[in-house]
């Protein structure tokens, strides 16, 4: 088993790599203070579930172990439970590696997007939720089958990235980090590209460039304007 380690970490990465608008570097975190700030266990949790990216699958599923069993102590817990979500699409995506358990992903990623679903229920007006919520949208549709899913994660991606920049205020949100701003409005292009919204799509990613340049988040936009303008 633990030489298979090696090769399944680098078919996760190919594969199912993280697929925020862009995997942010570390600059791209600094903010105004005050404006707003993330919930500290939200940070913590990313930092220990995205490490099954790097192919440290150890860290991963010691950190989704302790998160199920916060969801079995309260049921309540939509922090907890948003991560449950997320934890178990990575665990999808590692089934679907392998093709005869092709079934057994498909269903814990329908599993996945109703325990996401259920996390933003249980606190619908925390944006720690939703725009976590969207972090795991925007993964399963850029790297899962699109027959998985259906249309309705594009508008729930949607609604998240806009129900976050009203939250902070479209005046405010060029001075929060580069990483909020170029995800909220960059994964929101995806979201209007999908719908087939191209108005809509372009905007977003116009904003997107026009808040991040010299970033990676204006180097995606410019490329999902050209893929707009080649249809």
């Amino acid at each position: 088993m633990k030489k298979a380690i090696p090769l399944l970490a680098g078919l996760m990465l190919a594969g199912v790599a993280p697929a925020q608008f862009v995997w942010p570097k570390k600059e791209y975190h600094n903010a105004e203070p005050g404006l707003y700030t993330e919930d500290p266990f939200i940070v913590q949790y990313r930092k220990e579930y995205f490490a099954v990216f790097r192919g440290d699958f150890a860290r991963f599923r010691k950190a989704h172990a302790e998160i199920a069993a916060m969801v079995e102590k309260d049921p309540k817990d939509a922090r907890a439970m948003v991560w449950l979500g997320t934890g178990q699409m990575v665990e999808s995506g590692l089934l679907m590696l392998d093709q005869a358990k092709t079934d057994e992903a498909k269903k814990l990623l329908k599993q996945s997007l109703e325990t996401l679903d259920r996390a933003v229920a249980l606190k619908p007006d925390d944006p720690n939720i939703y725009m976590m919520r969207a972090a795991s949208l925007i993964i399963i549709g850029e790297r899962f089958p699109s027959d998985w899913y259906d249309r309705s994660l594009w508008t729930r991606l949607r609604d998240d990235c806009l129900r976050f920049i009203d939250f902070v205020g479209p005046e405010r949100m060029p001075r929060t980090s580069i990483h909020l701003r170029g995800e909220a409005y960059g994964c929101l292009g995806v979201a209007y590209a999908k719908l087939g919204e191209t108005a809509k799509a372009r905007a977003a990613f116009e904003t997107v460039i026009k808040m991040n340049p010299g970033t990676g988040y204006e180097a995606r936009a410019k490329k999902e304007l050209s893929a707009l303008a080649a249809k």
